[in-house]
């Protein structure tokens, strides 16, 4: 029993209320932050998946003094294939690499146009763009040559069947659709073979 002149302590209805609302802003904050990390953690990894393949074939190309073929294959594939010379053993493709393992919700080959092109890149229309240095058309195919220049090339299971061997310049763009802060973007210089990388943070930045 209270005594005279004492309060009652305690929360009142409005109190309450206020402390629930609170608790449940966090926790959607939590959740967001969570899934953005999620999100980006994904792009990077599908990033240095595209990276990992087209230095893997380039370093390939020059060590077996073999051209290379690279193909990538809608939504997410890319896979590498040691061309042989003529009188050789072919040798099967090597196993197919996805981005993110194929896991569902996993990024795939994707362009947002309204992110517009890398700093010094070969257009944005297309998710994968390559462009022959000399034509300006895109290439049949594209490989690694045993000097380790990236070039166009005619898509034949022969060493014998390559095509004009000009250097290719491209990009891979790659994102989550409706995500644009999952846009990621690979390019390749055709004359060395070089990959840079790029992320998109409200403008496009080399990694």
């Amino acid at each position: 029993m209270l005594e005279k002149g004492q309060r009652q302590s305690g929360f009142s209805l409005i109190e309450l209320m206020m402390v629930v609302a609170l608790v449940c802003v966090l926790a959607g904050m939590a959740v967001i932050m969570t899934f953005s990390s999620t999100q980006t953690a994904k792009a990077n990894n599908a990033m240095d998946a595209v990276v990992t393949v087209l230095r893997t074939g380039r370093q390939l190309a020059i060590s077996k003094r073999r051209n290379v073929l690279v193909t990538f294959t809608a939504p997410n594939q890319i896979q590498l294939a040691l061309q042989t010379l003529p009188g050789e053993t072919p040798v099967p493709p090597m196993a197919p690499v996805y981005l993110n393992d194929n896991a569902a919700g996993g990024l795939s080959f994707f362009v947002f146009p309204s992110l517009g092109d890398v700093p010094g890149g070969v257009g944005n229309d297309t998710a994968i763009k390559l462009v022959d240095t000399t034509t300006g058309g895109a290439p049949a195919a594209v490989m690694f040559n045993s000097s380790g220049t990236f070039v166009g090339s005619i898509q034949l299971p022969s060493y014998a069947g390559v095509g004009n061997n000009d250097p290719v310049n491209g990009t891979i763009f790659i994102g989550l659709p409706g995500y644009p802060n999952t846009a990621r973007a690979i390019t390749i210089l055709g004359s060395t073979g070089r990959v840079r990388t790029y992320t998109y943070s409200g403008v496009w930045q080399e990694q």
